[in-house]
Formats: structure tokens, sequence, C-alpha cells
């Protein structure tokens, strides 16, 4: 199973660590590879997605009436990005340096 050939995934992003991205900004960075023995790859892509979620409880009293509960939740998707690295042909890869296959 090529999961088990993977050693290292990661993908460290361009800036500090608490960078902190707004609406409009372009997101960088590098994906890391690192394998325990060569595979071929047909095919490498990363997913990003940028969400925002929120949630809080409302608990009114009326003197002589009962607590009103309101349970408020909002979520907001900024983006939804695929992005291929391979794509096509076999790949053929060995720690973390890739060659092209014959």
């Amino acid at each position: 199973m090529a999961f088990q050939s993977v050693k290292l995934f990661a993908l460290e992003l361009d800036g500090p660590e608490d960078t902190v991205y707004g609406s409009g900004e372009m997101v960088t960075g590098v994906v890391i590879l690192e394998l325990n023995r060569e595979i071929k790859v047909r095919a490498l892509r990363v997913l990003g997605r940028g969400v925002a979620a929120a949630h809080w409880p409302e608990n009114r009293s009326v003197v002589g009436v009962n607590t009103i509960y309101n349970d408020h939740t909002s979520k907001i998707t900024y983006f939804r990005k695929r992005q291929h690295l391979i794509r096509g042909g076999f790949l053929k890869m060995n720690g973390n340096s890739p060659y092209i296959s014959s």
C-alpha cells in the first residue's frame, strides 16, 4: 500500500506560523513528500478550504415568565480550491527527489 511508503507528508505555508489570512489574500507554500521507498505516483493533489464557524447560546429570563433559549450557529466557506501537483502519466519517486519514469 502506498501510504506505508510515505514517511512525511506536510504542507508548509509561507509566513509566520500564526498568520491569519483575509479575503482576497494569496496563500502560498510548499508540499513536502518524503518516502521510505520508491513508489509510482499517478496523481497528487492538494485540497484547501477556508471556513469560519461560530456557535453561541443565548438565554433570556423575564420576571414571572419562562426562560427563553436561543441557539445561534453560523458557518461560512470562503474558498475551496483543488490543485493538482502531479496529474496524468506516472512519476517514480524515491526519498524526496522525484524523477520521471521512462
